[in-house]
């Protein structure tokens, strides 16, 4: 008889259904469907932030970014300004090209900002794979969500290397860890083609390479696996990136590129030690504070007591990678910048978050030693010099200054420090009081760490938006492709001295028909390729020796007044007018220190090229001091010689005729014996003399007299 049908003995009960084959229902998504939820999360909040993100406004950085791009789908290779740039890592720019095959340049700059948030927010994926090597999905995940959460985040609407260069980062590691792991040909091959692309990706991240070639010997001991098995077992890969790091010796340097000056920097050991320990002391702040306890103590079990060579290569990965990015900072900070940049240091942040739940995963051991790290860290945290460090503008190189100077702005001084300080105070206390082996402790405290990093992301990302906000209203016109709009064709930007740069670089970056960069005593203000010009004893403009055609000339006329044979075609704000001008057209007159609202610098240069020449001629000066300006002493100057001296009082007005002689005539110099701080708290802000309503030559014969 079947056992199906067989009888049951009376009092046994009936066997309930066998489902041992059925699916059992489950009321939360599955890992990979989580992290796919995250991504969208995150993808669709820094989407929409970069929204108001306005404008570029760090240069040259994002116009190198977006030239070589736009160069790129045009069909001109990497190049700048019609040359070709040597730059050596050229990834970003390729990821980022695709948006610059849209006409409209606002259109393809909200393109490159989706484009940006959408490549950024992927770190998600590599971060949930190293963190799948050492715990439970659940933990993993909150890793993934912690990579995605905080301030630096904002660097997606940047035309730069972050966006790209973060979720890059990660994927190295990733696959490093894994061919530590589980050794392979395969895998060795994949890590120098991770390496590569890390390093072309950022620069910065030649210290991938480097730390993989620490890490894998390490690993092996910490394993204690004989170094010859290791060596042996991870040749391919070790080899072929030693074989890469002698390129640049090979080449003497050729391929760092615009880098190449890095190797002639001077470095002092102690400025270098002050700037790694600055960053390493920030990093918390970006980390959330409530995972760095565990996370340290992390890293110390991971490596001392390794499970197995996931545990021993992650250690091993993440020490190298924590020592020579904070190395490096160091050493960038006291050779070049000469500040705090913590976005260098934005990269370590995930290892934290992954260190801090592979040590709840392992059992939370020396919980005293923990309490004592949860404490120290919480009583020391007011230590950080905020207050001396920063003000209230947002600081792009450090998203922790970022968030204390917003704050500081919103709230004050003092209430900022308390809760720089508080935080860090009352969470310490609280970590000490929950102990991690609960079961859902670790989540917690994962959670309440993704919490604040989001609620410290309000006040960064609000600094970035008024920064973009000011950068477009003051200095790119309305609206900012203004030149691309105006059907006037390709333009020339004539950069005059004592205009900000960033005119000219928003300039570029808004509007595609601009060709040529042309300074008129003015400086290079970068790097890439530009044309001095000069006036002939004649009047001519004259650039890099020769006679420019007819066209549209572009001044920048902010801070030097230009009178320039022409007619003005545009004017989209106050320090950029438009010209259009015929071949080798005549200035008549530059005053070097008058802005362009008729104010004076302390010391005004004024030259006139008049067409006819006059063996004498005057100058005719109208000064002006509103009321309100304290009265001061104006002296004229003729060749270097003192000829007037003048006292101007509040609300006063006078002319003066200088006679002078000589073709051209000499420069006139006007001094001022005090100024006045205008427009503080803008980026006009300037510090002037007196106003100038008239300035001007005239010939002697053509005078009804002074």
């Amino acid at each position: 008889m079947s056992s199906a049908l067989r009888e049951r003995p009376a009092g046994e009960p009936a066997p309930g259904p066998d489902l041992s084959l059925v699916p059992q229902p489950s009321r939360l998504p599955g890992p990979k469907l989580a992290l796919v939820g995250i991504y969208a999360l995150a993808l669709g909040y820094h989407w929409l932030q970069s929204r108001a993100h306005v404008s570029p406004t760090v240069y040259p950085d994002e116009l190198l970014y977006s030239k070589l791009a736009q160069g790129l789908v045009s069909g001109h290779g990497f190049s700048v300004r019609g040359e070709t740039v040597l730059f050596p890592a050229p990834l970003a720019a390729l990821a980022q090209a695709p948006a610059w095959l849209i006409h409209s340049t606002p259109d393809a700059y909200a393109a490159a900002k989706a484009l940006n948030a959408a490549v950024m927010s992927a770190a998600v994926f590599p971060a949930y794979a190293v963190a799948r090597r050492l715990v439970r999905p659940s933990y993993a995940l909150l890793a993934a969500a912690l990579t995605v959460a905080g301030p630096p985040m904002l660097y997606g609407a940047y035309l730069m290397s972050e966006a790209l260069a973060y979720p890059v980062f990660l994927l190295a590691l990733a696959t490093m860890l894994r061919a530590i792991e589980r050794p392979s040909r395969r895998m060795e091959v994949a890590v120098v083609a991770v390496a590569l692309a890390a390093i072309l990706t950022r620069l910065q991240f030649v210290v991938v390479p480097i730390a993989y070639l620490l890490a894998a010997p390490l690993a092996g001991k910490l394993a204690e696996e004989p170094l010859r098995a290791v060596l042996r077992r991870h040749r391919v890969s070790i080899v072929a990136l030693l074989a890469f790091g002698g390129v640049p010796l090979l080449t003497g340097g050729a391929v760092l590129g615009t880098y190449r000056g890095a190797a002639f920097l001077h470095y002092d050991i102690v400025s270098v030690l002050s700037w790694t320990g600055l960053t390493a002391a920030l990093i918390p702040f970006a980390a959330g504070w409530l995972v760095v306890p565990g996370a340290l103590l992390g890293l110390v079990l991971l490596a001392w007591r390794p499970r197995n060579r996931a545990d021993a290569g992650f250690a091993a990965l993440a020490l190298a990678c924590i020592a020579l990015v904070l190395l490096e900072i160091g050493l960038v900070g006291a050779g070049d910048a000469g500040r705090a940049l913590e976005r260098y240091a934005i990269y370590l942040v995930p290892l934290v978050a992954i260190a801090f739940f592979a040590y709840a995963e392992r059992g939370a051991a020396w919980r005293r030693t923990y309490v004592a790290l949860a404490l120290v860290g919480a009583a020391t945290a007011w230590l950080m010099p905020f207050p001396a460090r920063v003000g209230t503008e947002f600081t792009f190189d450090t998203p922790t200054f970022s968030v204390y100077g917003e704050v500081e702005r919103w709230f004050g001084n003092a209430n900022a420090a308390t809760i720089f300080a508080g935080v860090p105070l009352f969470g310490g206390i609280a970590l000490a009081l929950l102990p991690l082996r609960r079961r859902l402790a670790p989540a917690a405290v994962g959670l309440a760490t993704i919490g604040l990093l989001l609620l410290s992301g309000i006040p960064a990302y609000a600094g970035d938006h008024a920064l973009t906000r000011g950068a477009l209203r003051l200095r790119a016109g309305d609206p900012p492709d203004w030149l691309d709009r105006s059907g006037l064709g390709p333009a020339d930007y004539l950069q005059l001295s004592d205009g900000s740069a960033h005119f000219g670089w928003l300039l570029e970056s808004w509007n595609r028909d601009l060709r040529h960069v042309i300074r008129l005593g003015a400086p290079r203000y970068d790097a890439y390729a530009s044309r001095g010009a000069r006036v002939g004893r004649d009047g001519r403009l004259l650039v890099e020796g020769g006679e420019p055609g007819p066209g549209v000339l572009v001044v920048n006329d902010f801070g030097t007044s230009i009178d320039i044979e022409g007619r003005v075609v545009a004017r989209p704000l106050d320090g950029l007018t438009a010209y259009r001008v015929p071949a080798a057209p005549h200035v008549r007159s530059l005053a070097t220190g008058l802005y362009f609202d008729r104010w004076a610098a302390s010391l005004l240069r004024f030259q006139a090229w008049p067409r006819r020449p006059s063996a004498r001629g005057f100058y005719r000066v109208v000064l002006s001091l509103p009321q309100g300006h304290g009265g001061r002493t104006v002296s004229f100057a003729v060749g270097g010689r003192a000829v007037r001296t003048l006292y101007l009082a509040p609300g006063q007005t006078k002319v003066s005729w200088i006679p002078v002689g000589g073709s051209p005539p000499p420069v006139l110099e006007i001094r001022s014996d005090r100024g006045d701080f205008v427009d503080s708290g803008t980026p006009n802000a300037r510090f002037v003399a007196v106003r100038v309503p008239s300035i001007s030559y005239a010939w002697r014969n053509r005078l009804s007299g002074p």
